[in-house]
């Protein structure tokens, strides 16, 4: 998938209006990337969700593609990975099951380790063994994070991705990012610049709207 473009698009939640008559076009190429920025509540999550078909819109429709060949919905699972802090861990598993689970579910890159994603994570060899419902939220985000740039995806989406994190695990972001800025199309929904400093393209949720900002 390199190219979303929503047609008159507009979500209800809960008999409100997050937003109405959207009409824009994103290119996800290798390289690109979004900011989704908007208060709390404005609606940038769903909106997130919306892009890759996760819920679809209360009305309008959302065309997706590939080098100019149309995807439908229940193509684009693989297409992109995923990190949000209401994104559930399975915290009966430990890593070493959930790791193996998910590569064969949505793969990671063949050169990506177990021991590689504790190394990065700063988990000890102990860690790896527990069941991740023992994980502090902290430690939970760093590995969504991880997990989400090492998926063998070329769009990754980023949910509030310093949630929970303190100065190490900024650090970490902002090395993720370093190294995957060029291998990926990026799209961060937030209201923090330091979540978002690197993207080169912005749209505004406010006012049951959605805009292209500076």
């Amino acid at each position: 998938m390199d190219r979303i473009h929503l047609k008159d698009c507009g979500k209800n939640y809960h008999n409100s209006w997050l937003f109405r008559n959207v009409n824009l076009e994103m290119d996800l190429t290798v390289g690109n990337s979004y900011g989704i920025l908007g208060d709390n509540g404005s609606g940038k999550s769903t909106f997130l969700l919306m892009l890759t078909g996760q819920v679809g819109p209360t009305e309008g429709f959302i065309n997706y593609s590939n080098q100019g060949k149309e995807l439908m919905v229940y193509d684009l699972h693989n297409n992109y990975s995923h990190s949000s802090p209401a994104m559930e861990l399975p915290e009966e598993l430990s890593l070493v099951d959930w790791f193996r689970f998910q590569n064969k579910i949505k793969p990671f890159y063949k050169e990506f380790t177990l021991e590689e994603l504790c190394d990065i994570c700063q988990f000890t060899s102990k860690t790896k063994t527990k069941a991740i419902i023992n994980y502090s939220s902290g430690m939970k985000q760093r590995l969504k994070l991880v997990l989400s740039f090492f998926t063998d995806t070329k769009i990754c989406l980023l949910d509030e991705p310093l949630s929970n994190l303190d100065s190490k695990g900024v650090e970490l972001y902002k090395n993720l990012i370093d190294k995957h800025i060029s291998n990926k199309a990026i799209i961060v929904a937030s209201n923090r610049e330091d979540e978002y400093y690197f993207t080169r393209n912005h749209f505004l949720i406010s006012n049951k709207e959605i805009t292209a900002v500076e």
